[in-house]
C-alpha cells in the first residue's frame, strides 16, 4: 500500500504515542505531586525518599522531551495517514492546533522545568545529587531571575485541559460519529 492509502499510524508512531501517553498522564496527574512529597520528605524523613522522588519527576520529564523529539523526527519522516473523510475540515484544523500545543508543551514543560529547578534546590540543598537516568549528574540549569516555576505549573494545565480535549475528540469521533478513528492508533498486524 502506498502511504496516500494508509489509514493507521505505523508501529513506530503508535508505539510512541501510547508510551508518551502513559509518561504524560502520570506527569500530568501526579508530578506536582511527586514534587511536593519530595519536598515533604527533605524536610521531615531526610532526603533519600525526596530524592527518589524529585530524580522520578525530573527523569520522568527528560524522558517526555526525548521521546517527543524522537516522534516529531519519525513523524516528519512518516506523515500519518489523513483524517477520515468525515472529520470536518474545522475539526482537522483544530486537532492539528492541539498537537502542534502537545509538541510545544512536550518540550516546554522540561526545560521550564529544568529553569525551575536552581531555585528548588537553593531551598533544598539536601537534593543536589540529583541523576539523569541513574548515568550521571543532572545538570543544573543557570538561576533565572524569575519565577519560572509559575510558568511550569501554567503549562502543565494547559497540557491537562489539551489531554481531555484529545480524549473527548476522539471519544466523539468513535462514538458519536461512527469514524472507527481509534483504529488509527490501535496495534495491528
Amino acid at each position: 500500500m502506498t502511504q496516500t492509502h494508509r489509514t493507521t499510524y505505523n508501529r513506530v508512531a503508535i508505539i510512541l504515542h501510547w508510551l508518551m501517553a502513559i509518561l504524560l498522564i502520570t506527569m500530568l496527574l501526579f508530578g506536582e505531586d511527586m514534587m511536593e512529597a519530595g519536598r515533604e520528605h527533605a524536610e521531615n524523613a531526610g532526603a533519600s525518599d525526596a530524592l527518589w522522588l524529585t530524580n522520578l519527576h525530573i527523569n520522568l520529564g527528560a524522558a517526555i522531551m526525548i521521546l517527543t523529539i524522537i516522534r516529531l523526527a519519525w513523524r516528519l519522516a512518516n506523515p500519518p495517514p489523513p483524517m477520515p473523510a468525515s472529520v470536518k475540515q474545522w475539526e482537522q484544523r483544530a486537532a492539528g492546533l492541539v498537537y502542534g500545543l502537545f509538541y510545544i508543551l512536550m518540550i516546554g514543560l522540561p526545560i521550564t522545568g529544568w529553569f525551575a529547578l536552581p531555585a528548588f534546590l537553593a531551598k533544598h540543598p539536601e537534593l543536589a545529587d540529583l541523576s539523569l537516568f541513574g548515568l550521571t549528574a543532572y545538570p543544573v540549569a543557570p538561576a533565572l531571575p524569575i519565577k519560572i516555576v509559575i510558568l511550569h505549573k501554567l503549562g502543565s494545565k494547559v497540557a491537562l485541559a489539551l489531554l481531555a480535549l484529545h480524549v473527548l475528540a476522539a471519544l466523539k469521533h468513535q462514538f458519536i460519529d461512527d469514524s472507527k478513528i481509534f483504529s488509527r492508533m490501535m496495534p495491528h498486524g
